[in-house]
């Protein structure tokens, strides 16, 4: 493809176009939105992993020591910087969209946290959760879909 070329839907990469040639992602919105919501729930499992060593590690005493304790762990820092990261790519889709249309989209973040809960963590999750949160995603795309025609704030 030449440099004054236009990218074409049909120069995009499988993954990101749907089976009749759309783009699935098309604006840099979308693609912060995605991005947030991956970040916040990766860094909340990150946090976890570095708070199940830091209480196996923390001294008996005061709660503000132990709670400095748990906050200055390694892992518990790159996971807060993870999820800092998720929050600077909503600011921007919250800025390119109204925040009543992305807000709901958040509720993925219950479906990657139950699952990294289950599969990183070995939690247990009832099938009454599971129900629950597939009632949140019908919702959320419930409310996607309904939201499509809505013109940016």
């Amino acid at each position: 493809m030449t440099p004054d070329a236009r990218l074409e839907v049909r120069d995009l990469p499988l993954p990101l176009r749907n089976t009749t040639g759309q783009r699935i992602l098309r604006a840099p919105w979308e693609w912060a939105a995605l991005g947030a919501i991956l970040l916040a729930a990766s860094g909340h499992l990150i946090i976890k992993l570095g708070l199940a060593h830091a209480v196996s590690t923390a001294l008996p005493g005061p709660i503000l020591g132990r709670i400095l304790h748990y906050a200055l762990n390694p892992v518990v820092l790159a996971g807060l910087a993870v999820y800092g990261t998720g929050t600077l790519l909503w600011i921007y889709a919250v800025s390119q969209r109204s925040i009543s249309f992305l807000y709901p989209i958040t509720a993925l973040n219950y479906v990657i946290v139950a699952t990294g809960g289950k599969f990183l963590f070995g939690e247990a999750v009832s099938q009454g959760r599971w129900a629950g949160i597939g009632i949140v995603v019908l919702g959320v795309t419930l409310m996607q879909f309904s939201g499509q025609e809505e013109k940016r704030k």
